[in-house]
This record gives C-alpha cells, sequence and structure tokens, in this order.
C-alpha cells in the first residue's frame, strides 16, 4: 500500500504551519479565548474548550470577500462563503450577494467560497468576463490537486465525505469517477478493485478515515492514501472531546449546515453527553443548563468569537 501523504492525526506539515498567525499561538486562535471562571458555590460554570474561533481557511475566505466589499464593485459569493449564518448576515449588510451559479451575476466580483468549487465552475466565471478571487481553504485545494492526481495515475478514487456537500462536489469535479462513501456500511458495498486511491472531506473525523483505509486495503489490490482530512479540525475535535470529561452537557455553536460543527455535536454524544447544536444565543434553552454545576461551550470552525462570548453570557443568566 502506498501512502502519498499520510500525516499523523493532529500533525501540523509544512503547508499547514506557514497559515499560522504570527500574533497567535495557534492556527488563527487566539490563546485568551481558553478561559475557565474560577469556582463558585452558586454561580453555574460555562467552560470554553481550548480551541475556539475561526480556522485560518475560514478567517482567509472572511477577508478576501470583506477586502472585495470594500472595492465598491458589484461582489457576489458563489455560495455561503462559510457555513455560519452570522458571518452570512454581516457581509449581505456590506452588500455582498450570494449566487449559486455565476450566470447570476452580470458585472464585478464572485468569490470562490472556502469549500471550493469544481474547475468548470472556475472556467465558467472567467468566460463571463467576471473578476474570481478564489478564497478555497488551501487544505482543500491540496485535496483537489491530490484527487486529480490518483485520478490522472488510474485510481478508481475513492472519497470518504457527504455527496452533497460543496467541497465534495468539488473534489468530485477532479475526479468525475470518483465513489463517495460516508459510512461503513456504505463503504463495505464496494467492489473489489487493482488499484484504488482515497482521499477524504477535510471536515470528517480522523477514525472514520483510517477505517475506510483500512478496508479499502484488504478489497484492493494497490491502495495509494492521501490523509487530506484537516488537522485544525482535528484538533477542534480533540478539544471537544477533553470538554467533554469535564462536563455532562456540551453546547455546540455553529451553522446547522457546518459540517465540522455537526461532528463536535457526534462525537459530544458518543461521549454519553448531553449536546445541543445552535447557532446563536436566542436558542439556548434554560432547561439544558438549569441545576448543572458546569456546562462546556464549543464552537465550530466558522463561529466568530463574539457569538460564543453572547451564548456564555445568556448561559451564565439562564442558569441563575
Amino acid at each position: 500500500m502506498t501512502f502519498g501523504f499520510f500525516a499523523p492525526y493532529g500533525t501540523l506539515q509544512p503547508d499547514v504551519a506557514a497559515n499560522r498567525d504570527p500574533a497567535s499561538n495557534s492556527l488563527g486562535i487566539d490563546d485568551r479565548f481558553w478561559r475557565e471562571s474560577g469556582p463558585t458555590l452558586d454561580v453555574m460554570e460555562v467552560l470554553l474548550a481550548r480551541e475556539n474561533g475561526f480556522c485560518f481557511g475560514v478567517k482567509k475566505a472572511v477577508e478576501l470577500t470583506e477586502a472585495a466589499a470594500e472595492t465598491g464593485r458589484p461582489v457576489h459569493n458563489l455560495g455561503q462563503v462559510v457555513h455560519n449564518p452570522k458571518i452570512s448576515e454581516r457581509l449581505g449588510a456590506l452588500g455582498v450577494k450570494v449566487i449559486k451559479d455565476p450566470s447570476e451575476a452580470t458585472e464585478g466580483i464572485v468569490v470562490i467560497r472556502a469549500h471550493g468549487v469544481p474547475p468548470e465552475m472556475r472556467a465558467k466565471i472567467e468566460a463571463q468576463g467576471l473578476e474570481c478571487i478564489d478564497a478555497t481553504c488551501s487544505l482543500v485545494l491540496r485535496a483537489q490537486r491530490f484527487t486529480k492526481q490518483l485520478a490522472d495515475e488510474g485510481y478508481k478514487v475513492i472519497i470518504l465525505g457527504t455527496p452533497e456537500h460543496p467541497e465534495v462536489v468539488g473534489l468530485l469535479g477532479f475526479a468525475p469517477a470518483a465513489t463517495v462513501v460516508e459510512t461503513k456500511e456504505e463503504w463495505e458495498k464496494l467492489p473489489r478493485m487493482k488499484k484504488a486511491g482515497v482521499v477524504s472531506q477535510s471536515t470528517q473525523p480522523p477514525w472514520a478515515f483510517k477505517d475506510l483505509v483500512s478496508h479499502i486495503s484488504e478489497i484492493s489490490q494497490e491502495t495509494k492514501v492521501f490523509n487530506t482530512v484537516c488537522p485544525v479540525t482535528v484538533k477542534r475535535q480533540h478539544a471537544a472531546s477533553e470538554l467533554a470529561g469535564q462536563v455532562n452537557t456540551i453546547i455546540v455553536v455553529g451553522g446547522k449546515n457546518s459540517a465540522n460543527t455537526r461532528e463536535l455535536v457526534n462525537l459530544a454524544k458518543m461521549q454519553g453527553r448531553n449536546a445541543y447544536h445552535i447557532e446563536n444565543a436566542d436558542e439556548l434553552k434554560s432547561e439544558w443548563v438549569r441545576g448543572e454545576a458546569r456546562v462546556g461551550l464549543i464552537g465550530g470552525c466558522s463561529t466568530p468569537m463574539d457569538t460564543l462570548l453572547e451564548v456564555k453570557e445568556r448561559a451564565e443568566k439562564l442558569a441563575a
């Protein structure tokens, strides 16, 4: 079995480390957000996970879109630039419009979302004479390169991911004959293959990717693997598991269509914790926190810190 790029889960590779925020000790995540109030007799503690705030890919996409809006020209996001409603509202207030297809834009700038797009979509933007700003996460671009490489080398490409997720749709553009699987039940139905190449949607859990690779190596004569699970997402998942060891209830904040946020909810539930997925403080219910000595709080990779702090404040009020 050939491993083209199989990094240890949670290990930062050079291309990832290059994206570090110089003003921070982590990947665009300010360590001041790891806060824990001291124990009290009457006040519920809200424990923030040690990993929170924007990942560098989301930060880049939002900043590029905001910079485009400052030009005064018409700006269009090709789909939600990131899966977070508050960010979408913020960009909308700047005049940024969300479109599903380049044909909906007659002039100005089109910003490609952080999840990436199929190559033909970029060609369509350019064919219309529109300026194209690529806000695709660097790790997704890397996955696209590896997917194309596997297809060009004659491997049957297997993608671990959600078929309708925009990142997976983009990957399929580089290997149209690829097969997408999301569950063990699905990949156990795969036929035997001579040459199989495996990649993943960046927000899939590392244990699922490991299990898929193990299965593919048993049914394929030759297997080539590129580990395209996002290490920042893995760190966020580790933080969620760590948090689950300290509390009975975890509030997970992020877009309902955010894959990495949903996975945080799944991880907490797998550890037997009460886990609630909300998009903003208004959705928080008193019965979730009342009577608890402490609750955990974590956000997805596209959840702004100010949203998390609003949830923290409301949770403390509801528990009082």
